[in-house]
């Protein structure tokens, strides 16, 4: 894996390829040591990316962000949970949108043929599991594009070291109607969305992304 450990500055341009997928889950508690993950009835994303360019080299990313209509703060989503595995994406994303990466080992294979699946192992940097996910194509291709939504409503709010960052993402690229074949998770590591009802799921090619610098409030 290529891989710059060095700061590297917003923005940034990436280019890939991932899984978008939105559940309902209707009550849910996801208990760790430190934290608790919970929501009734409410809209959640899991989102994979397979980064093949980026500011800092290829890495693979998994996020969750449990409401869309309140994360730090009423009316704005927040990433509660992600790991990526490169720890240059960890420091940067940290410093530059306030992103609470956690490093781990990813395992994508993608599929070689239209009837196979593509899966996603991750584990931690010990080994132990934390999701296994397969995923598979079976729908028509049509354009995506955040073109078409308001900043304000893919705006992201990140609380982190005393500062708020509003950042608003851009994406675009070729999507594809899919479906979750089965996933497991490890509710220590990750929100257990294994009992929630996916609503869609959609894979994207020729993905492209923007991160623009992001704009920062102090909290004290």
């Amino acid at each position: 894996m290529q891989e710059n450990s060095s700061l590297a500055a917003a923005p940034w341009q990436l280019s890939g390829e991932g899984y978008v997928v939105a559940v309902w889950q209707s009550s849910n508690s996801n208990h760790n040591k430190q934290k608790v993950w919970r929501s009734r009835g409410q809209v959640q994303l899991l989102i994979f990316a397979h980064y093949q360019q980026s500011d800092v080299g290829t890495y693979d990313e998994i996020l969750h962000i449990p409401n869309l209509k309140r994360g730090a703060i009423k009316g704005y989503p927040s990433i509660a949970k992600i790991y990526v595995s490169s720890m240059a994406s960890v420091i940067n994303g940290q410093k530059n949108w306030g992103i609470p990466k956690e490093l781990a080992v990813f395992d994508y294979r993608s599929a070689k043929q239209a009837t196979d699946s593509d899966v996603v192992v991750l584990k931690t940097t010990n080994q132990h599991p934390i999701a296994h996910i397969e995923f598979q194509v079976r729908g028509f291709k049509f354009p995506i594009s955040t073109a078409l939504i308001p900043k304000r409503l893919r705006t992201l709010v990140q609380n982190w070291q005393g500062k708020r960052f509003y950042t608003a993402p851009e994406a675009k690229g070729q999507a594809y109607l899919a479906r979750v074949k089965s996933w497991s998770f490890d509710p220590v590591y990750f929100p257990d969305l294994s009992k929630a009802k996916v609503i869609s799921a959609i894979k994207i090619k020729d993905l492209e992304m923007v991160f623009p610098i992001a704009d920062v409030i102090s909290m004290s």
